[in-house]
């Protein structure tokens, strides 16, 4: 973690979220999930109150979460207290109804403590076609409730897609760029993200995470309900 920092120090970053999987709710029970967060929370919190802080403005405490099937978030309510906020995506179950889908996602953003759909079209490049959504329903929740999109700049993701960026700019949906990086080296990834969103014809202000550190905290509190 304190890599990574120093890193996102180097690029200039005045913050950096981390937001790992969420453990499989199949293979773990609920203390026990929640045990396994525990300690992540801790550690941010250890860091930014020492000298690695002086690196970044902050550090923010998120989990990328699997939507299920009806739309529920794969993690217990309690271990939701422990985070800053929540990435929720679709990694199973992408035959569904066009109607069905956009029930699914909806149901999940609606969730106070979810700020962001996670790549959402769903596709691979070169190995899979995304899952069907009604856009015009996805943009107006997200423009009602102050939820963003994310442009994923992973290359074989690159998601949201510049097309759809362009129709999130014309709808006013914030957006938020990430790298989905694992390890120090792949936050370089951020500038395939960039070359997406400036085909989308986006500007700063649709981006969140150009926002200073103070003013995305004070995003990230404003989205609690």
């Amino acid at each position: 973690m304190e890599e990574m920092i120093k890193v996102a120090h180097t690029l200039n970053y005045e913050y950096i979220g981390f937001t790992e999987h969420n453990p499989s709710q199949s293979q773990h029970s609920e203390n026990q999930i929640i045990s396994l967060l525990k300690p992540k929370k801790e550690a941010i919190d250890k860091i930014n109150y020492s000298r690695v802080k002086k690196l970044l403005n902050g550090i923010f405490n998120g989990l990328e979460i699997d939507i299920k099937p009806n739309g529920e978030l794969a993690i217990p309510e309690k271990a939701l207290d422990l985070l800053d906020y929540g990435i929720a995506s679709i990694h199973s179950s992408f035959r569904m109804s066009r109607e069905e889908m956009t029930k699914r996602v909806l149901r999940a953003l609606d969730h106070p403590k979810i700020k962001i759909f996670g790549h959402p079209t769903g596709r691979k490049l070169g190995q899979r076609e995304g899952y069907e959504l009604d856009w015009e329903a996805i943009f107006a929740f997200c423009l009602k409730h102050d939820k963003w999109l994310e442009i994923n700049a992973w290359p074989d993701r690159l998601d949201l897609p510049d097309t759809l960026v362009r129709e999130a700019v014309k709808n006013g949906v914030k957006m938020v760029i990430c790298t989905d990086a694992h390890i120090k080296n792949q936050l370089s990834l951020m500038s395939y993200g960039v070359a997406v969103a400036r085909k989308g014809w986006v500007e700063k202000k649709d981006i969140v995470n150009t926002l200073s550190y103070d003013k995305i905290v004070q995003e990230l509190k404003g989205g609690e309900k």
